[in-house]
């Protein structure tokens, strides 16, 4: 047995261990660490450039990823160097051929900021796009001749709702630019069932504010009231009151700060404050659905159908919790809960009582927000006769002029007609300084792409 392992040791096999141990003693390049290397905010030097770069080496690092970036970094050079200027340029390649020399591994970003694909050279029609739209209801069998509303040109998230203008400190807002074309025109039929709340004009009152059936269902987003906060543990509303019992299949609502927030996962109100309730008689209300804040301004959701005189949105003020305000209390980046205030209330852009069922949610299975199947579980699922027919659907792009007008007679029943156009998300590269700040590249046009890079 000795002697078995003795000549096994001094086998072809010792070689490959003489070298695990050799290598493991001295790593190759391809198994030593690689760090970040960011250059903050211009502020480079050819000396810093070459004691970092010298240091990597010392300290047995195999190479680096390259960042150009800038958040609130304070200049603590002479003069910064301005990312792609030809002091930035000569820089860099100094930073590429010392790491050669040094045998340290070099890779950089794709663009300024957080390794993407955006910079002030993307021209604002060759950035990210959304769809947006106009919607104009037409009676069938009558001709329609007319010029169909713009869709929104606004540079933001979702429809007319914009981009806030964020600035650095001591630095101006960056103008945000704006781009608009058309993409295509359809008119497709509505259920036989289908009235809108203008048709059934319902009586508009709430617990305070000023609200109108107008203004609640025009489409604008940014245009709101004030519905002012109850007090703690009790609910404002905005109630509908119709003539006579309705069955609602959906409701559409839009509020201020209903969206958004880090990485598309939402803000505002909490899960369980907003609800639709139904009523016969004005005074014993029944819960419909929880009108949960989505990760859109804008919220569609679908439910079983409620049948009532009176419905009405409300919203709860949460009562003061002090577990809340302890975990809180002076946490970056939030404040010091222990210093709340009483909110004064939430702003409501739209709200919409649909008629006949609406796809649960979907703004967010559109794409204008990240969004995982557990987010839309339980979706309900309409009724047959109170579906958009495919075989409905007519594509009238060719039809409409370039100014936005149309002819055309529909068949019978009700119809709208689509003006579906595409404006920019305004999505930037970042954190990056602001002269390396731009429009994020179309990643669904190749040709773009290539351009960008």
């Amino acid at each position: 047995m000795i002697t078995v392992f003795l000549l096994n040791c001094s086998g072809p096999g010792s070689d490959n261990w003489r070298k695990i141990e050799s290598e493991f003693k001295n790593p190759p390049n391809s198994a030593k660490p690689r760090v970040w290397w960011h250059w903050m905010n211009g502020n480079i030097t050819r000396e810093g450039i070459k004691a970092d770069l010298e240091w990597m080496h010392r300290a047995g690092i195999g190479g680096f990823q390259n960042f150009d970036a800038g958040l609130t970094t304070p200049q603590i050079v002479d003069k910064r160097l301005i990312f792609m200027t030809p002091e930035w340029k000569d820089a860099f390649r100094l930073a590429a051929r010392l790491a050669d020399s040094l045998d340290l591994e070099m890779a950089i970003a794709g663009s300024p900021g957080w390794s993407e694909s955006g910079g002030p050279w993307v021209k604002p029609e060759e950035a990210m796009k959304k769809f947006v739209w106009s919607e104009t209801m037409v009676e069938g069998g009558k001709p329609f001749s007319g010029v169909l509303p713009n869709p929104p040109s606004t540079t933001g998230t979702f429809q007319n709702v914009g981009m806030e203008r964020r600035a650095r400190q001591g630095e101006e807002a960056p103008s945000i630019p704006e781009f608009y074309a058309d993409a295509a025109v359809v008119a497709f039929r509505l259920p036989d069932n289908y009235k809108s709340l203008n048709e059934l004009a319902p009586k508009v009152t709430s617990s305070g504010g000023k609200f109108s059936l107008s203004e609640l269902t025009d489409g604008d987003l940014v245009r709101s009231a004030l519905l002012p906060a109850a007090p703690a543990g009790k609910s404002s509303w905005i109630q509908f009151e119709f003539s006579g019992p309705q069955t609602i299949h959906a409701v559409t609502f839009a509020s201020s700060g209903g969206g958004g927030g880090m990485f598309g996962q939402g803000r505002g109100a909490a899960s369980g404050t907003r609800s639709l309730e139904v009523s016969d008689d004005g005074r014993t209300f029944t819960k419909v659905t929880d009108v949960i804040p989505g990760r859109v301004a804008q919220n569609t959701i679908t439910f079983k159908p409620a049948t009532g005189k009176f419905f009405r949105l409300t919203v709860l003020t949460p009562e003061p919790s002090p577990d809340r305000q302890n975990a809180s209390a002076g946490t970056p980046g939030f404040g010091n809960a222990n210093q709340q205030s009483a909110p004064a209330g939430i702003y409501v852009s739209e709200l919409v009582l649909h008629t006949v069922g609406r796809v649960n949610r979907f703004e967010e299975k559109a794409g204008f927000a990240a969004v995982t199947a557990r987010d839309l579980a339980n979706s309900p699922t309409p009724a047959v006769q109170n579906s958009i027919s495919g075989s409905s659907v007519i594509d009238l792009t060719s039809q409409m002029r370039k100014d936005g007008f149309l002819e055309w007679t529909p068949p019978d029943g009700k119809w709208i007609i689509m003006r579906l156009g595409y404006s920019l998300t305004g999505h930037q590269n970042s954190p990056a300084s602001p002269e390396a700040t731009g429009l994020e590249v179309d990643k669904l046009n190749p040709v773009f792409v290539r351009r960008y890079f």
